[in-house]
């Protein structure tokens, strides 16, 4: 027992080195690195859950001209919040957004520094929280796990239970006090290098934790989620890409249900689907119905 903890304990400074080392010479340089306001930080880790960096980037200075404080975000409409967004994808992400600004506004318009505080505001939950406290407050506590962590975590350390919750507990237990570089250095290998696909294991800087062989059983990808039998729907198919029309086609302003119905390409599905569609982000307070108009949440018709 006294020899595995000695070989685990050896195997998290090995980490520990391999890591920083990598980081201090392949580091990204990303605006978000550059501030350690809480808003602005806050505001980058929204746009960048299931949203590639360059998108983001442009989208994330838009904002902060457009809205640079919690108070301008706040008070801003969420249609015009919506009207900005756009790009970005997920728009349920946007209107969270505005939410949380208003919260924060509640609050005394500061984001307290407090892990579990944060997680009882609108659109944070444990990632967010630990993410804001690490790169904002240099919270000690703080253990983001992204799926890039996670990826990681459980490439490194084969034996230990995979499950997200595992994983979370593994990460504060071996966290530096550098939380900061800490976390950004294992999300720029993750992005980088310890991919999902394409991953070529022996050109890993983690590679030598494990003698440049990948783990046998991280060798195979699930199934892409929404496919059946491992054929994956199309994305122009799928309710996220309508629902992402329907948003694009009201930023232009309102229509009624039968303009918007007809349009491209929400002509080419059928009614019960399209009815549902609108009411689920009516539900979701992206859209608002007024008899058969829509538009905006919040949007000045």
């Amino acid at each position: 027992m006294k020899a595995s903890k000695r070989s685990t304990n050896g195997r998290v400074e090995r980490f520990y080195v391999i890591v920083f080392e990598w980081f201090a010479a392949h580091k990204r340089d990303l605006p978000w690195r550059r501030t350690t306001d809480p808003y602005a930080i806050a505001l980058s880790e929204m746009m960048l859950q299931q949203t590639q960096v360059d998108r983001v980037i442009p989208k994330w200075r838009a904002f902060l001209l457009a809205f640079p404080t919690w108070a301008d975000l706040a008070a801003a409409s969420t249609a015009d919040v919506l009207r900005l967004w756009q790009g970005l994808g997920y728009n349920r992400r946007a209107v969270m957004l505005h939410r949380l600004a208003k919260a924060v506004i509640e609050l005394g318009g500061e984001l307290p520094n407090d892990i579990h505080a944060m997680k009882q505001l609108p659109g944070i939950g444990d990632y967010t929280a630990n993410a804001i406290a690490a790169f904002a407050f240099h919270n000690p506590n703080a253990a983001p796990v992204d799926t890039n962590i996670l990826r990681i975590f459980r490439r490194v350390f084969p034996r230990h239970k995979s499950d997200p919750k595992s994983m979370q507990q593994l990460a504060q237990l071996i966290r530096p006090s550098d939380v900061w570089t800490w976390n950004h250095a294992l999300m720029d290998i993750g992005a980088l290098h310890c991919s999902a696909r394409g991953h070529i294991w022996g050109l890993c800087p983690l590679a030598p934790l494990h003698g440049g062989r990948e783990p046998k059983q991280l060798r195979t990808l699930p199934l892409q989620r929404g496919s059946k039998e491992g054929v994956p729907i199309p994305f122009e198919r799928t309710d996220r890409y309508f629902r992402g029309r329907i948003v694009d086609a009201l930023r232009e302003g309102s229509m009624t249900l039968k303009a918007l119905r007809a349009r491209s390409p929400m002509n080419d599905i059928d009614e019960q689907r399209f009815t549902t569609l609108i009411a689920k982000l009516v539900d979701e307070g992206i859209v608002e119905r007024r008899r058969n108009e829509v538009f905006l949440f919040g949007d000045v018709t």
